[in-house]
Formats: C-alpha cells, structure tokens, sequence
C-alpha cells in the first residue's frame, strides 16, 4: 500500500483553516448584538424647533479664548 504525504500547499491550507476555526470560536463566545430599534445609543438629531445657538457646547465655543480679536 502506498504511502501519500501531504504536498506543503496542503499544510498551509489546513493552517488557515485552523485560523478560522479559532476566530469562529471566539466570535461564538461573544454576546449577541443588541439589535432592539428604540434603544437611544446616541443623541437625538436636532429639531427645527431648536435653534443650534442655543446649544450649551455653541454658547462655550463663542464664549471661548479662541475668537479672533476684536477690532
């Protein structure tokens, strides 16, 4: 019975795949992703009821040492 060895393109394949199977893994151990639509995650847009001026992160940046100077 003849005996085959595995070409060395084949030792590199199943290296890959080994990666894979390792990051599939630790992706699997991770939580699920939160997927519910009315969670607020971040600031809501403004409207245009709200003037922008009136934001406090405006007021502080026209407050701020960084205007040119005055004339």
């Amino acid at each position: 019975m003849p005996v085959y060895r595995p070409f060395p393109i084949d030792s590199d394949q199943a290296k890959q795949m080994r990666k894979v199977a390792q990051k599939s893994r630790e992706l699997l151990k991770e939580p699920a992703p939160d997927t519910f639509l009315g969670r607020k995650t971040q600031e809501p847009f403004l409207t245009e009821e709200e003037d922008p001026i009136d934001r406090e992160d405006i007021q502080n940046l026209i407050h701020s040492e960084l205007q040119p100077p005055r004339n």
